[in-house]
């Protein structure tokens, strides 16, 4: 019986030891394949340059899908008469087996050569493969086309785009290497006094590291008390360039020590314009913007606040409703922060802690901050390149969660697209919301999209949408837009994104509504009567506002405006204030007799956390974040974020812009800086800057500083529809017909417009109400005019030429000739 029960015992304890063996082990790997959160996925892509006899230059980063030739424009390649270019791949872990090229109009649509390269010279020293290519077809002289680069690597296709122009004597190598040495010897006093020449230095009480310019003392451009040296050197990066001037942007990164002897980093962007002489140089502009990167393990919890450092002033931030957690962004990464407990969250971020470079550190995107709740759960948006993770390569946008408890990171959606990050921040720009139901609304080429982050799916909620009447609320919550086609033609069509309620507003008879803005979420729009749009005899149309209303969604009237005898006109709406003028009709125009505007009397919201800045001898003007009590702590808990593996939820978007033309880019100081509708408009602006305008097929309508110092057309190369000196717009259209495009460039200068005759194309001026000449050339001392009446060409002194036209309202029409 013992021996019974004995084994009895014996057997259980054995059972009971197999059974939680078998449990114990069925929980473990449970864990083990449910576990699905993880680190972000480190950069796998190459990065390509271009060598110029050994100075590099243009470095491309990668993408994982063709992108649209006329949508990317980061860099500009010269090609001497050689048209061969030496391209350099540095491929870090990936196989490169091998590479080909695409050359293509610079709208994208026909290809003019495309070849394929299968072996990569690697004998170089610095490890990086090399090929080079030879473009034989015949490109035109001063006439951008789009180069991809293709590689074949261990996990897949990468693309990658630059610009390539045909232009003389473009001395690109000498200004690479200024732009490089420039940077270098800053970081030494004694090398920098050999700057000083360069400079237009004035006298400042204060140091701002974010605002350097050519005016700014030596000791700061040298950068002050702060003593960097430079951590991640930069590869210069060229903007524009032709035979007079060249725009190169120079990024890179530097580490200075704090006061404790902590690491400091920054992540600088130079930018350079300069022109080449006989005997040096010169350096005709030049910016500098050093931001610094967080890291809460330095001491930025103060009394004060929190310290975020060197950078922007415009800090994109958000807190919960008792300011217990603020999330804010800086440079490329999104952290949060809770007073009460030091407990910082890196939520995201594409740096790398350790072991990083220029794929993970590169910041070619944004982050928007949807909303938070008050435990500190945060929705946002990141759009534009993705550095590293599951999109790496990918340009779009991703909707994110983050659950507080958890801490982890949850992609909801992405969206991939085929446009680089500034021509998709600009997009984005005028509207991006997501509502409580995860719905996401975009205005994309005229389309206003509704995403369905839950489901991957999307529906068109209207197209055929005019940007110019389209506005949207402060919280985007609510926009507003003339519908432009179909029964409801002429009505405003208003939308609430959180319940999809819709209203439309009618014009009476003999009346048309202009939208003009919104002030908080309240539209503002205007009442014009017919007969009040006038078209003056150059061919451009003012509206005449009679009345002004401010309307709330639900229809009730919150304030009218109208003045007896005026015509309202130029509006502008921000925020807080509407301006705009008060005209009289002079015949087919308005002229302005006074100024008015309307201000936003309703109390801006009690703000929990506030930017500051502040004055310090080491790193000059700092930014930090004031709360309404004092931190509870000075030492930090930092955490970083994970991130769950939910796999891919892609959405792709039917976004279609061919029929996109009257649109011309601003580039300038690095960059893209605005679009236009009105071509003269982009000249004047880009002047300001000392840009450059191109349209939407990528072709340069005029450039600052690129003009020669004379020239004369052959007339009979003028097409004949322009040396007949009309101004009708329709029948110059008319009689160039697919040959080229009428451009309008009335209100500019005659000095902006003989860049067009520089360009080999004629311009007509207008001398009085029915008369004009076709400009067909100029000199130092004169212009050269054609007489349509008689076909004859005379010179016209410069300073009485510029008297005429503007006597007549430098009224200037000229032409491009379309891509074949």
């Amino acid at each position: 019986m013992r021996t019974i029960t004995r084994f009895l015992r014996r057997f259980l304890i054995l059972l009971i030891v197999f059974v939680m063996g078998v449990a114990g082990t069925a929980f473990f790997m449970n864990n083990e394949t449910t576990d699905d959160r993880s680190d972000m996925n480190n950069p796998t892509l190459p990065e390509v340059m271009v060598d110029f006899n050994g100075t590099l230059a243009n470095r491309m980063y990668g993408y994982r899908q063709p992108m649209e030739a006329d949508f990317v424009r980061d860099s500009v390649t010269p090609l001497d008469t050689t048209k061969k270019l030496t391209i350099a791949v540095n491929p870090y872990e990936e196989k490169i087996k091998s590479l080909s090229y695409e050359v293509r109009t610079s709208d994208g649509t026909k290809i003019v050569e495309n070849r394929k390269v299968k072996s990569l010279d690697s004998s170089g020293s610095d490890g990086y493969l090399r090929a080079q290519i030879e473009i034989s077809s015949g490109l035109l002289m001063n006439q951008e086309y789009s180069l991809q680069i293709s590689l074949d690597t261990s996990d897949g296709e990468a693309y990658y785009y630059t610009r390539v122009v045909s232009r003389s004597s473009t001395n690109t190598e000498d200004y690479v290497k200024f732009a490089s040495s420039f940077a270098q010897m800053c970081m030494d006093k004694n090398s920098a006094d050999g700057l000083a020449a360069y400079l237009e230095s004035t006298e400042s009480s204060s140091t701002n590291f974010t605002a350097v310019t050519i005016q700014s003392p030596l000791s700061t451009i040298s950068w002050g008390n702060l003593s960097p040296q430079i951590s991640k050197k930069g590869i210069p990066v060229i903007k524009e360039i032709n035979e007079t001037t060249a725009s190169i942007s120079l990024k890179y990164e530097i580490k200075a020590a704090n006061e404790n002897g902590g690491a400091e980093y920054y992540n600088v962007t130079d930018f350079y314009r300069l022109r080449y002489t006989d005997t040096r140089i010169m350096l005709l502009d030049f910016q500098r913007s050093a931001d610094q990167v967080f890291d809460p393990q330095q001491t930025v919890i103060t009394d004060d606040g929190l310290l975020l450092g060197v950078r922007d002033k415009n800090v994109t931030m958000l807190s919960n409703e008792d300011g217990s957690v603020t999330a804010f962004t800086q440079e490329g990464a999104l952290w949060t922060y809770a007073p009460d407990t030091g407990k910082f969250v890196d939520i995201f971020d594409f740096r790398r802690k350790s072991n990083g470079d220029f794929r993970d550190s590169r910041i070619e995107h944004d982050i928007k901050l949807l909303g938070i709740n008050d435990s500190g759960d945060l929705d946002f948006m990141v759009y534009g390149y993705m550095n590293r993770g599951t999109y790496e390569g990918y340009c779009g946008v991703g909707i994110y969660h983050y659950d507080h408890d958890q801490n982890v990171v949850e992609e909801r959606v992405f969206i991939p697209t085929s446009e680089s990050f500034e021509f998709l921040k600009a997009d984005l720009g005028t509207l991006s919301y997501v509502n409580k139901d995860n719905q996401l609304f975009l205005l994309l080429a005229g389309k206003l999209y509704q995403i369905n982050i839950d489901e991957s799916s999307y529906d068109v909620l209207a197209d055929n949408i005019d940007g110019n009447q389209f506005a949207v609320s402060a919280t985007n919550a609510h926009a507003a837009w003339r519908i432009s086609d179909g029964d409801q033609a002429g009505q405003v069509k208003f939308i609430d994104f959180d319940t999809l309620e819709t209203r439309n507003d009618t014009p009476d008879a003999g009346q048309s509504l202009r939208v003009l803005g919104f002030m908080n979420e309240d539209v503002v729009y205007g009442i014009v009567l017919d007969g009040d749009s006038l078209t003056d005899e150059n061919g451009h149309t003012t509206d005449g506002i009679t009345l002004i209303r401010i309307e709330g969604f639900d229809g009730t009237v919150k304030k009218e405006y109208h003045q007896d005898g005026y015509y309202i006109t130029d509006v502008t709406v921000g925020s807080t204030l509407m301006q705009f003028n008060l005209s009289e009709k002079t015949g087919s125009s308005y002229t302005v007799k006074n100024k008015d505007n309307i201000m936003n009397n309703q109390a801006a919201a009690a703000k929990v956390v506030s930017a500051e800045q502040s004055s310090t001898t080491r790193q000059g003007v700092i930014v930090k974040l004031a709360f309404d009590n004092r931190p509870e702590t000075d030492e930090p808990l930092i955490l970083t974020a994970k991130m769950k593996n939910t796999g891919e939820k892609t959405v792709q978007l039917d976004v279609d812009k061919s029929q996109i033309s009257n649109i011309y880019y601003v580039y300038a100081k690095g960059g893209l800086d605005s679009t236009w509708t009105d071509p003269a408009q982009a000249i004047l602006h880009a002047d300001s800057l000392t840009g450059v305008v191109l349209n939407r097929a990528q072709q340069y309508v005029w450039e600052r500083g690129n003009m020669k110092t004379q020239l004369t057309l052959n007339t009979e190369d003028v097409p004949e529809i322009i040396r007949s000196g009309s101004w009708d717009k329709d029948v110059l259209q008319q009689g160039l017909g697919d040959s080229g495009t009428v451009i309008d460039l009335t209100g500019c200068s005659l000095e902006n417009v003989l860049y067009e005759i520089s360009a080999q194309r004629a311009v007509i001026a207008k001398t009085g109400a029915d008369s004009s000449v076709v400009i067909v050339g100029y000199d130092q001392y004169n212009t050269w005019l054609l007489d349509p009446a008689t076909g004859e060409v005379s010179p016209y002194g410069m300073n009485d030429s510029t008297a005429l036209f503007q006597a007549a309202g430098n009224v200037f029409i000229s032409y491009l000739d379309n891509q074949k």
